[in-house]
């Protein structure tokens, strides 16, 4: 299944970018000979109006080919074109992948999708770090960020990112009352373990609804209205979390005393429960109940754009931690690629349509690198032409580059795809 999922999402993409080569080539009256899906050998195909349509054996990219790509004297020949009309046939198909996500984004934002609800609570606060600076405190919990909604610890790490290297307003909720906050200078190189604001946080959702007078929760100091942050080392998320946590901390650290954390009147409590199943009996749990959440067309339209905006933000600091020692650059093959689109197919429709629109949005940065073999290549040689006033560069040259840099790709989806291989083993 993780196979099948993982074709149709690349070969939607694949589709959608030649698509995009294709119309464009019609729109400037090039000839297309055939239109390719896959690479060769070829599995089938047929004619239609003087174009081949060819579904090949492998499964990895496509091909749009055009009359006359290195001979200009052909008539309707791709090479015959101004460089302007070549300039749009060839940036046409990362033109698509960046329409597509577009489409898939305003799909997803209108499909109803439940969202956690959680407390985010602030644990500690690193010595030194921008939060301290700040003024945030043990126990806070973190309403909004730059004027967004958190809603979880993900909407949060999120609202970080996108201010790496700048100050980024809050909203706490501390003791009962909201203070705003300003976070100066969020950290693209954070000291290890620290984080770009030096914060450590949990997601809470569950509340001490009531506790028995006289039961045993009572007794291990447990009182209505506790935040219940974690039991041993687990999070307690839903109504049926703390006795499992309980249970598994018994079993994993039998005769020893587990360790429980809530939030009291604006303070973090530590309790020890005594290494009993039972201990807990007598307490009942409210939960925060998970929201819907779903926009119309217009909306989620709108909403679209910013999110792109947004990935695109994340993916500008993502590079600058790169850049300054922050973080590795972590690169993924078809084979990793296909492990990642089961994984996320798990979650259910609407995380694999965004991550097909990840996907997309990653396919139309990557063939405008200026990589020979790639699109961003040919356009490469399109602008130098433009630069040496129309004279265009030896046609034996560009190929002998474009095949140079084809074999150098392949080589690299080898290497790429052997890491791959070993790191799923592992």
């Amino acid at each position: 299944m993780t196979v099948v999922l993982f074709l149709i999402v690349l070969g939607s993409l694949i589709i959608v970018h030649e698509l995009g080569h294709f119309f464009a080539a019609r729109l400037a009256r090039v000839q297309v000979l055939e239109f390719g899906v896959g690479m060769p050998p070829r599995a089938f195909g047929f004619t239609r109006g003087g174009t081949t349509y060819s579904l090949n054996f492998l499964p990895f990219g496509g091909f749009v080919r055009m009359l006359g790509e290195e001979d200009p004297t052909a008539p309707a020949s791709f090479a015959g074109k101004s460089a302007w009309q070549r300039l749009f046939i060839l940036g046409a198909g990362s033109a698509m992948n960046a329409v597509l996500p577009v489409l898939l984004l305003t799909a997803v934002f209108m499909i109803p999708q439940p969202v956690p609800v959680t407390d985010v609570t602030v644990l500690s606060v690193a010595p030194g770090s921008p939060a301290e600076q700040a003024g945030v405190e043990e126990g806070d919990l973190v309403r909004t960020a730059d004027g967004r909604r958190i809603a979880n610890s993900s909407d949060l790490l999120v609202a970080i990112n996108l201010r790496l290297g700048a100050d980024t307003a809050w909203t706490v909720e501390r003791r009962g009352r909201l203070v705003g906050l300003r976070i100066p200078d969020v950290r693209v190189d954070p000291p290890e373990g620290q984080g770009a604001v030096g914060i450590f946080l949990t997601d809470a959702r569950l509340t001490a609804a009531s506790v028995a007078s006289g039961s045993t929760a009572a007794e291990n100091g447990l009182l209505p209205d506790d935040l219940l942050l974690s039991i041993g080392s687990r999070r307690v998320l839903n109504e049926d979390s703390p006795r499992i946590a309980l249970a598994a901390a018994v079993q994993e650290s039998p005769g020893e005393p587990v360790a429980v954390e809530v939030l009291r009147r604006g303070g973090i409590v530590s309790l020890e429960l005594p290494p009993d199943e039972d201990a807990l009996d007598g307490l009942a749990v409210k939960v925060y109940p998970e929201e819907t959440r779903s926009m119309g067309p217009l909306a989620a339209f709108r909403a679209s754009f910013v999110q792109i905006g947004e990935i695109l933000l994340l993916f500008r600091n993502e590079v600058s931690r790169w850049i300054a020692g922050a973080s590795s650059i972590q690169v993924a093959g078809p084979i990793g690629i296909a492990q990642m689109t089961g994984d996320v197919a798990e979650s259910g429709i609407s995380p694999l349509i965004l991550w097909t629109a990840l996907l997309s949005i990653n396919l139309a940065i990557i063939n405008l690198i200026p990589f020979p073999a790639l699109d961003g290549g040919r356009i490469a040689f399109v602008l130098v032409e433009i630069v040496r006033g129309g004279r265009r560069l030896a046609p034996e040259k560009e190929r002998f580059v474009h095949a140079a840099g084809f074999a150098m790709l392949i080589a690299a989806i080898v290497m790429i795809s052997v890491n791959d291989i070993q790191r799923l083993f592992a």
